[in-house]
């Protein structure tokens, strides 16, 4: 009897073939071929288990999935992992991954997400593999209930998921029924905290759907000015005729509102004095994906998308409005080619026009009209457990308008300022290389590093009023997996990012006088980050608890008077840790943040220079016993911050401390 592995690739399953008849045909050491002169005579021998190494992803049935060298510096949060941390949108449930830190804030961006200091830009965010030029204000109300994975690259190496790759990237999936199911969920806690959702989806035959509605709000602390409410409407329908054709479309809508806290000492007394609002926020996200796979060796991916966010500025004291209107739409194309059953090939390319009749934040007022393009190449080949991989993507915009910039050093006159029209900007241009070796199904070896250019963000200003310089950083990444059967999985990554002439807040700012808005202001300088990443996923103990620990170490570098010193910008030291418990009707979920101190002057007072922030633990708990039955219902309750900890991550902002919510969760 011969068994093999289920799953193999056509590379594999080939090789398995070779092996089998080398084995019946020769006699090999230790033959199981047992000898006899006695025609048609059936001889029994022993199974022969042929136990091959398979894909850690498919780049027929994924073709946006990143080379396989950047493996170790990908996270993915389950819809169960999202569920045990019990967080209600998408930056509350990132806390925990190696080396996160959320920076929150009152203004128009409340939460900043970022790992291994990456920021000015930060992370981008994509929905279903789209890319999102313009989301930052959208993941904190985006409900955590509608998502099946959220995948977080932190390495500065993705290539094929839009623009972002430098920067890091934030890919959210949203939820897949395989059968029928409907969810509804109700909590409510501190500050008048009310979180409700109800969702179902189904598959029937060919067609599959989803659906989910929900809706956020809390007062916040009294007399911070910090009361929001978001409605989130979720659809998607898919339809498979057939193995080779899979199509999806997604459609979100978001409506509400939300006030922007009030800053507290040490802020600067201007941030203080704001009372200002987003009343209404409404986004509409849409967007449909094609796969296409005629065959074992070609594969196409098509994606549209649509996206409009119609955001209106309040300012109380000034009573003023402005419209922050935007909208984008575009098409993205990949095609997977296997070249042999050991090379894979994928091409293809990005279009997105993006519009702001009005402007955006910084730089309302002035139109903005901006199309960009954008072609990429991956290969990959494996040999034996080796595998190679090179990619290079070349972008570039047009600016049909442009008034953001161009101030030529004079921002006196900002108002004036002739809008850029109809000229190229020129082209980045990143490029990667990466291998990993797999020794078994118990460790591997990764390594993957990437060079290029990251622009400056739209109506970005340095010191002098000009628009900054481009960043050139180069980034590497040595990762090992260990996957130990008794004991768990074991990730050890360590990494270093370059950055030349970095984009870096200068802690300066301008009053604009075409908008009266006070503008942050940018330095060009070089920047050095190394650090090693480990995490630990622990298997279940005494069939009840299962541990998870990760910790990142990581020293920071800038240049000053043309010497490298330490940036304190960034914190030394991040870890969480958490003990997950399923007994019975009983589960307990115990999570552990720390973040080291780091300090920075963005929105202090010119005089007072860097503040501390950062040097806090936060302990969380989600509990819950559910009474099974026909219809499970779980009762649950939630505590945030337990030990109280009213820490700061950007000054003026300090945490609200302690927060305890409890709930019903109903599943049938």
């Amino acid at each position: 009897m011969i068994t093999c592995t289920q799953n193999l690739s056509p590379a594999l399953k080939y090789f398995s073939k070779v092996i089998v008849i080398t084995v019946l045909f020769f006699n090999m050491p230790g033959s199981l071929i047992a000898q006899t002169d006695e025609p048609g005579k059936t001889i029994k021998i022993d199974s022969v288990i042929i136990r091959a190494r398979t894909a850690s992803h498919n780049l027929m049935e994924k073709p946006y999935t990143e080379p396989n060298s950047i493996l170790p510096s990908i996270s993915r949060l389950t819809r169960s992992d999202i569920a045990k941390t019990g967080a209600t949108n998408v930056v509350e449930a990132m806390n925990f991954v190696p080396g996160a830190l959320i920076e929150t804030r009152g203004r128009q961006v409340k939460q900043f997400f970022s790992v291994r200091g990456q920021k000015y830009p930060y992370p981008d965010y994509a929905v279903n593999g789209v890319w999102q030029k313009e989301f930052e204000e959208i993941p904190y109300f985006f409900s955590a209930s509608d998502i099946e994975e959220i995948e977080i690259i932190r390495s500065s190496a993705a290539l094929l998921t839009g623009l972002s790759g430098l920067t890091g990237l934030v890919n959210i999936r949203t939820r897949e029924y395989t059968s029928p199911e409907t969810n509804a969920e109700v909590d409510y806690g501190t500050f008048n905290t009310l979180h409700a959702h109800v969702s179902n989806g189904n598959k029937l035959g060919d067609f599959s759907y989803a659906a989910g509605l929900g809706y956020d709000k809390t007062d916040g602390p009294s007399g911070k000015h910090s009361a929001e409410q978001m409605t989130n409407l979720y659809t998607q329908l898919g339809w498979k005729p057939s193995e080779k054709l899979n199509v999806k479309a997604n459609l979100f809508i978001l409506d509400g509102s939300r006030e922007m806290r009030i800053a507290e000492l040490p802020a600067d007394k201007r941030y203080r004095d704001m009372i200002q609002n987003f009343d209404p926020i409404r986004t509409i996200l849409t967007n449909l994906k094609t796969v296409y796979r005629p065959n074992n060796v070609l594969s196409t991916e098509v994606q549209l998308f649509y996206s409009h966010r119609n955001p209106t500025f309040n300012d109380e004291v000034k009573q003023t409005s402005s419209n922050e209107k935007d909208y984008e739409y575009g098409l993205n194309f990949i095609q997977s080619v296997a070249v042999t059953p050991f090379n894979t090939l994928r091409f293809g390319g990005l279009y997105n026009r993006w519009i702001a009749p009005n402007g955006k934040r910084f730089y309302t007022g002035k139109r903005c009209d901006v199309e960009t393009y954008s072609a990429v190449l991956v290969d990959e080949h494996r040999i034996g457990a080796l595998t190679l991989d090179g990619g290079l993507r070349v972008s570039g915009s047009y600016l049909n308008e442009y008034g953001a910039f161009n101030i030529e050093g004079d921002g006196a006159s900002f108002k004036n300022v002739t809008s850029i029209q109809d000229e190229w900007e020129p082209a980045d241009i990143q490029g990667s290389l990466g291998a990993s070796y797999n020794a078994g199904n118990w460790f591997s070896v990764f390594f993957n590093s990437a060079a290029g250019q990251v622009k400056p963000r739209r109506g970005t200003l340095t010191n002098d009023l000009n628009v900054p310089h481009n960043e050139t950083r180069y980034k590497m990444d040595l990762g090992f997996q260990g996957n130990f059967p008794d004991a768990g999985n074991v990730t050890i990554t360590a990494f270093s990012v370059i950055q030349k002439k970095a984009i870096a807040l200068s802690g300066k700012t301008y009053l604009d006088p075409a908008t009266n808005i006070t503008r942050e202001l940018y330095v060009n300088r070089d920047q050095n980050q190394y650090g090693i990443e480990v995490e630990y996923k622990g298997q279940q103990l005494w069939r009840i608890i299962r541990p998870l620990v990760n910790f990142t170490a990581m020293k920071s570098y800038m240049d000053e008077n043309g010497r490298m010193v330490t940036n304190k910008e960034n914190p030394v030291f991040i870890s969480a840790a958490g003990l997950f418990a399923n007994r019975s009707s009983f589960d307990l979920n115990l999570l552990w943040k720390y973040v080291s101190k780091f300090e920075n002057e963005r929105f202090a007072a010119p005089a007072d220079g860097p503040q501390p922030l950062g040097d806090y633990f936060t302990l969380d708990l989600t509990a819950g016993y559910t009474l099974k039955g026909k219809v499970p219902v779980r009762f649950y309750v939630r505590g945030r911050n337990l030990n109280d900890r009213h820490y700061s991550t950007v000054i003026g902002y300090p945490d609200y401390g302690m927060m305890i919510s409890g709930g019903v969760q109903v599943k049938l």
